[in-house]
């Protein structure tokens, strides 16, 4: 029982696509949701290889965090300082809603 636990509070990182924008945005999400379903308290959705990602995509992260929420799961980010992803993240208030880190070793 024990063990289970600790298979339990394993974060589950999911790592993103170099580009995400409408065209791919609910296949992300859903992978992040597939995350949280199979019972990780924490997904932390990793921006290292992400070159893109427009500003709908990200307040579209808002979403699954709810989703997230309502299962006492969370919702953390990986974006490296510099990125284009890391700024609009920083210039739409998402770094204020949830975590993000700089990378996956600071998690």
């Amino acid at each position: 029982m024990l063990a289970d636990q600790a298979v339990q509070s394993v974060p589950a990182i999911v790592t993103l696509p170099a580009e995400i924008d409408l065209t791919n945005q609910e296949g992300v999400y859903d992978r992040l949701d597939a995350a949280f379903a199979s019972g990780a308290p924490v997904v932390i959705a990793d921006f290292t290889a992400t070159t893109f990602c427009d500003c709908s995509s990200l307040r579209g992260l808002l979403a699954v965090q709810e989703r997230a929420a309502s299962r006492n799961a969370q919702l953390w980010l990986a974006i490296p300082p510099g990125t284009t992803a890391r700024r609009v993240a920083e210039l739409i208030g998402l770094d204020r809603r949830l975590p993000v880190y700089p990378n996956l070793s600071e998690v």
